[in-house]
């Protein structure tokens, strides 16, 4: 069966376009106050970014099925 990633790429896509966003967004002026703001807000966006990563990571990562587990060395 193969695995659907749906969600997964829905959020990265999200992600994607907010960053996007934010570099096409890049004030090109020397005014500082400006600057300020800016690059206030771009960071409070990447600790949302972050999560979301993370959230797909641990999704992906749950969805690699389990090794098998058991013991090499059995008892004589």
């Amino acid at each position: 069966m193969k695995p659907d990633y749906k969600e997964e790429i829905k959020i990265l896509e999200k992600v994607y376009s907010e960053v996007m966003e934010a570099l096409i967004n890049k004030p090109e002026t020397q005014d500082y106050e400006i600057s300020r703001i800016y690059f206030e807000n771009v960071s409070a966006r990447m600790n949302n970014w972050a999560a979301m990563i993370n959230k797909v990571k641990v999704e992906l990562e749950s969805a690699i099925p389990l090794k098998d587990i058991t013991a090499e060395n059995r008892p004589a």
